[in-house]
């Protein structure tokens, strides 16, 4: 009987908390709990307790899911390959910018599903629906940019974008592509600093 009552518990916590957002119980007030400090918060069943929890500590936001703002956080804490050797002073802040310049515009290429937006207000250049807009020229040059420096990057490119792109440490990197840290470091700042001049 006792496990019936548990998951019958379990079952109302969970429909009403995790289903309708109710927020969590409180306390009833007596005259004597107002005069002792207030009591622990009433906790749930494992599982809800949690979830309500990570709810409490985002209310705060307006928009986006708790689950939303508590992955960005972690990510946010989250140090990369390029931010380690940043903090140590391998490379300066133009590299790391020109890094993620370059991360962008690989997934700007790569991308699966473009986003395609419409402007509705009208058009004073008389250039017509097929006229090439500063969106699609920006584009266009990005792409341009970004092969010419894969080009003038070919030997190591593959290294470079899994530690630019897929964040690989760069002692993992030298080792998989069998070169010393020394010269993987190298030929990552020499392409970073390509990328700038461009």
């Amino acid at each position: 009987m006792q496990d019936l009552t548990d998951s019958a518990l379990r079952e109302r916590q969970r429909v009403a908390h995790l289903v309708h957002g109710a927020p969590r119980p409180k306390h009833k007030v007596t005259a004597r709990r107002k005069r002792t400090k207030a009591a622990a918060p009433i906790q749930l069943a494992p599982g809800i307790e949690e979830r309500v929890q990570l709810r409490e500590r985002w209310s705060h936001k307006a928009q986006g899911t708790p689950e939303t703002h508590e992955h960005a956080a972690a990510e946010a804490r989250r140090e990369g390959a390029l931010a380690r050797l940043h903090a140590t002073g391998a490379i300066d802040a133009h590299q790391m910018a020109a890094a993620e310049r370059i991360a962008a515009a690989h997934h700007l290429i790569t991308a699966d599903v473009a986003v395609r937006t419409a402007k509705l207000e009208p058009r004073s250049t008389g250039g017509g629906p097929h006229a090439a807009s500063a969106e699609r020229i920006a584009r266009v040059i990005l792409e341009r940019t970004y092969t010419d420096w894969r080009a003038a990057c070919a030997p190591h490119a593959a290294m470079l974008l899994a530690i630019i792109v897929d964040d690989m440490g760069v002692t993992l990197a030298a080792r998989r592509w069998r070169m010393s840290n020394r010269r993987a470091s190298a030929v990552l700042v020499a392409a970073l600093d390509r990328w700038g001049r461009r």
